[in-house]
């Protein structure tokens, strides 16, 4: 059930990627895609694992899956920033 979940959610991701433009943080949008495959892949390969080297797989994919996802974050705000910034100085040059 989890490897369908992140194989799914990891192919859903790549594809949001490849729709965003590249300035707002594409590249970490499909690291964490590929990121989720990757651990769905390796579930699916390895279903008779050992409840504690899965809880461990689930551990550092969140991990890793958590800082991609804070890094676009922290992108995209800081393009909204910039964005709200040029806003009022393109309003008053329409108003010169």
């Amino acid at each position: 059930m989890i490897a369908i979940w992140a194989i799914v959610s990891g192919g859903l991701m790549l594809g949001a990627a490849f729709a965003l433009k590249h300035d707002y943080g594409r590249w970490w949008l499909a690291l964490g895609g590929i990121a989720s495959l990757v651990f769905g892949i390796l579930l699916v390969i390895e279903p008779l694992i050992g409840v504690v080297v899965l809880t461990m797989w689930i551990g550092a994919y969140a991990i890793v899956f958590g800082v991609f996802l804070l890094v676009l974050g922290f992108q995209l705000h800081s393009r909204r920033e910039e964005h709200k910034s040029k806003a009022p100085a393109a309003a008053a040059a329409k108003k010169a």
